[in-house]
């Protein structure tokens, strides 16, 4: 019987004090050269798993981590593909497919990796179009057969649906082999886009967008997150699926509404709280460790007669009596707001400023302000 995510993340939890020195590769998505990593690196520090970096290079990181570290990063992560415990790895140079699987056939014992009548399939992946002269169908039954022979024909290829999955990853000067520990399905955010959710206004933003705001506020489960913009409630959505309390205000109490309904379709166990309020005058009294947000942008969008530079300035000065110590703001304005000269004249430090492209004319800075 197949176990649900609770319980896989319960008995990763009871392995968690004996697995911190295995190591776990990251495929990421090539959506941004940054972004991607600076997420798993976020969701890592915000549930205070232990980690060091080995190696990082675009769509690729290989971490020292727990395997519940691995599994929560990709679970979370909208712009992470998959997580890998690494079992080997080799330089490619000038190996042929053959020399490749043989070389993962010496140093791997695939009867200690799975127990009879255990299902398998194998993948192979590149970062860009890393060796693809290797061809992915023959490195793909060279090492299933491998596993055949290894396990004495108990265990079988499964490609619909496996109890274990292997993978090798090829990236511009190495090949990684590992176990998936975590996979994200295609569409997997499709079905709480903007226009299927109780309450939709247009120009919301998608899920995939609004998972990577909560994540880069380094959000904790069972903690606060606010939106002090919620607008129909798209990042709490988000905040509220991984755990967190979540807690929205906006100016229009249509949006505030909304953003209820919204929350109690997704997750109603997780509405905290909802207030119609200027985000220059937040009413909250707790202490907030992570606020994810993106204000009115665009010359289009009505700020209810405020410029937004300067709504922007008393928003900052004001979420500093509410954030805790070293307390995240990630928010998302367009380009031509000075958002680095308003977040250091508001006494906070801008550990990352990004540049990202949404869609046709669309783009979005995106800072993650920490308060000192």
């Amino acid at each position: 019987m197949c176990k649900t995510l609770i319980e896989i993340e319960n008995i990763l939890s009871d392995r968690l004090s004996n697995e911190l020195n295995n190591q776990f590769f990251f495929q990421l998505s090539g959506n941004h050269p940054e972004l991607p990593a600076i997420e798993v690196f976020s969701i890592l520090t915000g549930e205070e798993f232990q980690y060091s970096v080995l190696e990082r290079e675009r769509q690729f990181i290989l971490l020292n981590c727990s395997e519940l570290a691995a599994y929560r990063t990709a679970k979370r992560a909208a712009y992470c593909r998959r997580s890998v415990e690494l079992l080997y790895h080799s330089s490619v140079d000038s190996k042929t497919t053959k020399e490749i699987a043989d070389s993962i056939s010496t140093k791997i014992n695939f009867q200690n990796l799975l127990q009879k009548k255990d299902r398998f399939k194998v993948r192979v992946y590149r970062i860009g179009n890393a060796h693809e002269h290797h061809i992915s169908m023959n490195l793909e039954k060279a090492i299933g057969d491998i596993i055949w022979d290894q396990t004495n024909g108990n265990c079988k290829a499964d490609l619909k649906d496996p109890t274990i999955t292997f993978v090798l990853l090829f990236t511009e000067k190495e090949f990684y082999f590992g176990k998936q520990i975590y996979a994200r399905q295609k569409g997997s955010f499709t079905d709480r886009r903007p226009d299927l959710r109780p309450f939709f206004k247009p120009g919301t933003l998608e899920p995939r967008f609004a998972r990577l705001m909560v994540n880069l506020s380094r959000a904790k489960p069972g903690e606060y997150l606010l939106d002090p913009f919620c607008g129909p409630g798209g990042i709490l959505i988000e905040g509220a699926i991984i755990g967190c309390k979540v807690l929205g205000s906006d100016l229009d109490k249509r949006m505030v509404k909304g953003a209820q309904k919204n929350i109690i379709h997704y997750s109603p166990s997780m509405s905290d709280g909802f207030v119609i309020s200027d985000a220059k005058q937040l009413p909250f009294i707790n202490k907030i460790k992570s606020i994810a947000t993106d204000p009115p942008y665009g010359r289009s969008t009505s700020t209810y007669g405020k410029e937004i530079e300067d709504l922007l300035i008393k928003f900052f000065e004001n979420a500093s009596t509410i954030l805790r110590k070293d307390g995240i703001i990630a928010i998302g304005m367009f380009e031509e707001v000075p958002l680095q000269e308003i977040v250091e004249k508001t006494g906070y430090q801008l550990e990352h400023f990004e540049k990202i492209y949404i869609h046709r004319s669309l783009t979005r800075r995106i800072g993650v302000c920490r308060l000192k």
